[in-house]
């Protein structure tokens, strides 16, 4: 069974015995996707390097994006300075904004994520069915490269307001059935403080897709993403999934 029938037939309810890792298929998926980018720009006689892939990358924690809790005269914490106690961001916490943000939370199903990495953490992802799409979410702390050509109608990077960079693009993933293409789409933003955060959906019925690219963008781009968290919503995410470390296989035994 080649690559892309197996990751048509796990999105589509999962009718092949074999076990195999729907995040580690999607993945590869974007990877497909980013390939078929890379294709199309040689078809079209442009040089240069392709789009290079924004997923994975050194992840560390950041330190708390808000000011320092100030202390008074002998040592007595200011009432007007107390903040809430934070926490890093864990998979479960990315969840739950994304949850938060989705226009139909509760469509999403099969929730998991984890810790990426290959014996050291890399980054942080969760991963979610959503109706008839399949989304994946990676933060990342590592500033990687968004790049599109000028010409490409489906990739486009812009520069916010804040001096962020985003980039969106829609390509597809052959199908193997009749039934025509899948859609990918990708949300990616390098935010001026450090987050980067990377938004990956594939609609497997993009005559009615389950989201959109605008919704995506959205979601990527809300305030709500941040590195550290109030301990207590951490905790509170904690019940959605156990997550998997980097120790752990890709495939089950």
């Amino acid at each position: 069974m080649s690559f892309e029938t197996e990751l048509r037939d796990r999105l589509h309810a999962g009718v092949d015995d074999t076990p195999a890792d729907l995040d580690l298929l999607l993945a590869g998926g974007v990877a497909y996707g980013n390939k078929l980018v890379r294709r199309r720009r040689l078809t079209r006689i442009f040089a240069g390097a392709a789009t290079v892939a924004v997923l994975g990358g050194a992840f560390a924690y950041a330190g708390t994006l808000g000011g320092p809790t100030t202390i008074g005269p002998a040592g007595v914490q200011s009432t007007t300075a107390v903040q809430s106690k934070k926490g890093a961001l864990t998979p479960q916490a990315a969840l739950a904004i994304l949850l938060e943000l989705l226009p139909k939370d509760h469509q999403a199903t099969n929730l998991r994520g984890g810790f990426d990495g290959m014996g050291t953490v890399r980054g942080v992802y969760t991963t979610a069915d959503y109706g008839s799409a399949t989304l994946r979410l990676e933060i990342v702390k590592d500033d990687v490269p968004l790049q599109c050509f000028a010409s490409d109608t489906y990739c486009k990077v812009t520069t916010l307001a804040d001096r962020s960079k985003l980039r969106l693009l829609n390509t597809e993933i052959a199908a193997t059935d009749n039934a025509g293409d899948d859609q990918q789409l990708q949300a990616n933003l390098a935010r001026a403080d450090g987050l980067n955060l990377n938004l990956i959906a594939v609609n497997t019925d993009p005559a009615h897709p389950a989201i959109t690219l605008a919704q995506l963008r959205a979601i990527a781009t809300s305030p709500r993403w941040q590195l550290k968290l109030d301990q207590a919503f951490i905790d509170e995410s904690e019940k959605l999934f156990r997550p998997r470390l980097v120790t752990e296989p890709s495939v089950p035994s």
